[in-house]
């Protein structure tokens, strides 16, 4: 079978990965070292992003490396059911329907979710096989499969037994419009303009006036008290008197808080414990009263008939209203605060208390901090450890209930005549059981999605139960990016390290947010969303695979560049070429047989494939994604075909040739996997799968004969380069005196640098090229000489006019500060270019001067 003239990826993609699928290539062998990697997984009911392509892109691209490395490796997928994010998308379903979910039980509303969700689930494992992505699909865990839920269950009832797991009312995060609540990791802060009220609060005891600072007077309503610093001269006299709240006209105390920041606004801070997190803690500390003003559906409730059912902004305008006809309005001014939003829907979140299951995350957290510390785990960036360290000693108890059907239940009852007393209980599809004569009623919040998730890699793996990929936990690594650190593999740390005693992996690579061209965040609303199925479908999946790992840092939000997709689309047809060629030369009925290198060239690349090979290996070990996948880029583009293949035309060494190829599939298929595959199956003599096969071995070559060919490399490269600055298109003869290099190479030279022929001669003249110790000559005319030294001159001084410009542009702080980031990069890039076109061009004058 031959190749086809053109590499199609779409033509040969499906097949290629139908052929790894079904000869279960993506399953661990059981011999070698455990190697593994867990898939954080995607929403099981939603399309892949670009963000998930690069994530499992980086993840996949370690897994073949370590099995054509001999590991014992495995990809463990996993599907989520994305508790919150479906539930949105389900309730907009349901609000087409002019439903709602409160028209529903909860049994009904988790089967009508299942049902939406299996029906969607199949296109993001579709979309996963289309990257590439070579999972052990037979392995794939749903996040709520009765393993899930078992473990999770189990965590709970040993966390309920040793005093971690408490219900209590506490503030917590709520959004009115989804009627949930959220840990405090899961609010985005968006920075806002606002305005800051000053309120005259009468003061009782004293006559006077107390003035409190605040940007939000609806809440006044719910205020319990005034706090002031303990230490301000201002108001040291006021502490412990009393002062009357405007509008309600109730009786309440000014106490004395080291939490207050006498800096901000007047000093003096209203305390509303029901809905604000540090006026609780406060309320707590001094024994005050909680008063909520604001039900779950966003409306003022406990507040004066004329407030009441308001939203809280129309409250905040007619509080405002009333307390300028009440001459108690003393100012206001503009600031920038940091307000809570969901992170779904945007809605302000509201601070409110509610009772709802917490865990104590302080005893969690202490062995995380002394394993982190002792740097059991290897962070990629290495700040990120430190700064997990510092999120970790100051996290606060973890809210775990959601006010939504779609989840895991939480498995406890509370007596039906006794609300303090509650039960451990898994029956969860039972409202009400009976325990030894006592009614239990069934709670109904679920699980906080990152509980169940925080688990995963001791659940996938079946480690508590000794299952079939035990042996894979610790897992080798946990890629996962940068904006869910703290929200993911913190759990997972503390998590593990309480059911298993052991952390659940040994290295964590973060990577950073994949912006738009323009390196914008992308949004729906922005219209800036790049889909990778397209890039497939355009590009194939391998030039998606290279494109989008191109230039790449840990932790760095980077622009995604379509123009290094286009590169990597266009190296794959190189290697296609290569192929073809190989596959032309060596015939059909070729024999794999010992490496016998005959010039220059053979040891040549034979060095070149073999240190290829290392450092590919050394930067994957080290996490490098995007410098192995340079080397690997140059090894087949520049070393292969530029060099290899061009020399080799003068010369076939049919064994090297076809090992040269054999060798470049392989050092390449961990990047762009189709594309190798599919000529691995193509050529006559290689066996096998090459997802399958080994990594390169180094092969014996003579390093004396490998530098000759850099001697001719130097010498065609600046032949090269000076017959394409010559006047005219034609080809030039070659002279040269006593110089063995040239003599011994003189087909392989005239080949690569395009002579019409090279001879000996004993009275040089023409053009010596600067190419250095060779004693070697253009055959050219004094005419054609002075005509390109006049142009050579004639482009440095444009040269340097440009690379004025240039600096000038990079130099000015307008331009370098809000550019977008890829210009910047280009200008520096083309000041790099424009300092090596003036070296180059002063060193060519120069030999012409001294010729």
């Amino acid at each position: 079978m031959q190749l086809a003239k053109q590499y199609i990826p779409n033509d040969y993609e499906p097949d290629i990965y139908a052929l790894w699928e079904t000869s279960n290539s993506f399953a661990p062998t059981g011999e070698g070292k455990p190697y593994s990697i867990v898939m954080p997984p995607p929403n099981a009911n939603g399309n892949l992003h670009i963000g998930h392509a690069l994530d499992m892109n980086l993840k996949d691209i370690l897994i073949r490396y370590h099995r054509l490395k001999g590991d014992d490796a495995v990809f463990i997928p996993g599907a989520d059911h994305a508790g919150f994010e479906t539930w949105v998308v389900y309730e907009k379903e349901l609000a087409k329907q002019g439903k709602s979910r409160f028209d529903f039980s909860r049994e009904q509303l988790y089967s009508q979710v299942w049902n939406f969700v299996q029906e969607k689930r199949g296109n993001m494992e579709l979309q996963l096989r289309a990257l590439g992505t070579s999972a052990s699909w037979k392995h794939l865990t749903f996040t709520l499969d009765d393993k899930v839920i078992q473990t999770v269950y189990d965590t709970f009832k040993q966390m309920w037994e040793d005093d971690l797991i408490y219900r209590g009312e506490r503030i917590v995060n709520y959004c009115t419009a989804h009627q949930t609540s959220f840990a405090d990791i899961e609010v985005e802060h968006k920075t806002e303009k606002g305005t800051l009220w000053k309120i005259a609060y009468p003061t009782l005891d004293k006559i006077g006036e107390i003035v409190v600072a605040t940007t939000r007077p609806e809440t006044m309503l719910g205020d319990v008290a005034v706090a002031v610093h303990p230490d301000d001269e201002r108001y040291k006299k006021l502490i412990g008197t009393r002062i009357l709240l405007p509008i309600i006209d109730r009786e309440i105390p000014i106490i004395a808080d080291e939490y207050v920041d006498m800096s901000y606004g007047t000093g003096a801070v209203k305390i509303t414990p029901a809905h604000d997190p540090n006026d609780f803690e406060m309320a707590e500390r001094h024994g005050l009263p909680v008063k909520s003003i604001i039900s779950h559906d966003g409306k003022l409730i406990n507040v004066p008939p004329q407030f009441l059912g308001l939203d809280p902004q129309e409250a905040r305008r007619r509080i405002l209203a009333a307390l300028e006809a009440m001459e108690l309005r003393r100012g206001e001014s503009d600031i920038e605060h940091a307000v809570g939003h969901c992170y779904k829907c945007g809605t302000v979140i509201e601070p409110m208390v509610k009772e709802q299951w917490f865990i104590k995350m302080q005893p969690l957290a202490k062995p995380a901090i002394e394993a982190l510390e002792k740097g059991e785990i290897t962070f990629h960036p290495a700040s990120k450890r430190k700064e997990l360290i510092a999120y970790l000693e100051q996290l606060k108890d973890w809210n775990i209930s959601r006010q939504i059907p779609w989840g895991i239940p939480i498995p406890a009852f509370v007596n039906e005549t006794d609300s303090n007393d509650w039960i451990f209980d898994t029956r969860v599809t039972e409202k009400r059981i009976v325990v030894n004569g006592t009614t239990y009623i069934r709670e109904e919040d679920t699980f906080d999605t990152w509980f169940s998730s925080g688990q995963w890699p001791y659940i996938v793996t079946d480690y508590l139960n000794g299952g079939e990929l035990a042996k894979y936990f610790p897992t080798s690594l946990m890629e996962t990016g940068m904006d869910i650190m703290r929200a993911w593999v913190s759990r997972m740390i503390m998590l593990s390290l309480y059911r298993t005693g052991k952390l659940p992996f040994k290295d964590v690579y973060l990577h950073g947010m994949v912006n738009d061209e323009h390196n914008q965040k992308m949004s729906k609303s922005k219209g800036n969303v790049i889909n990778p199925m397209e890039l497939v479908s355009e590009f194939g999946s391998d030039a998606t695979r290279m494109g989008i790992i191109a230039g790449r840092a840990p932790a760095q939000h980077q622009a995604f560049n379509r123009g290094a997709v286009i590169a990597a689309r266009n190296f794959c047809n190189k290697l296609w070429n290569i192929a073809r060629f190989v596959e032309a030369q060596i015939g059909d009925n070729h024999v794999i047989v010992p490496l016998q290198p005959q010039t220059p060239a053979d040891h040549w690349i034979i060095r070149q494939l073999n240190d290829a090979a290392n450092n590919i290996a050394v930067r994957l070990e080290q996490y490098r994604f995007s410098e192995a996948a340079e080397t690997v880029y140059h090894a087949i583009w520049d070393d292969v075909a530029d060099w290899y293949i061009e020399s080799s035309k003068t010369a076939i060494n049919r064994p090297l040739l076809s090992w040269v190829l054999a060798t470049s599939l392989r050092i390449t298929h961990p990047f762009a996997p189709f594309v190798t595959e599919t000529i691995w199956q193509t050529l006559n003599y290689t066996d096998g799968i090459l997802m399958r096969d080994s990594w390169p071995t180094p092969e014996q070559y003579d390093e004396i004969e490998a530098e000759q060919f850099e001697r001719i490399k130097e010498l065609v490269s600046e032949g090269r380069w000076v017959i394409t600055e010559l006047p005219g298109n034609k080809k030039y003869r070659l002279l040269y005196g006593n110089d063995s290099l040239v003599k011994e190479n003189a087909d392989t030279i005239k080949h690569l640098m395009r002579l019409a022929s090279i001879e000996h001669t004993d009275q040089p003249r023409g053009l010596r090229l600067a190419a250095a110790n060779r004693e070697v000559w253009l055959d050219i005319d004094d005419e054609t000489l002075y005509q390109h030294q006049t142009e050579l001159e004639m482009r440095l001084a444009d040269a340097r006019k440009r690379l004025e410009g240039l600096e000038a542009r990079i130099n000015n702080p307008s331009y370098a500060e809000k550019a977008p980031a890829h210009l910047v990069e280009e200008t520096r890039q083309h000041i790099t270019e424009q300092q090596a076109l003036i070296q180059r061009l002063i060193t060519e004058l120069e030999v012409i001067k001294f010729n």
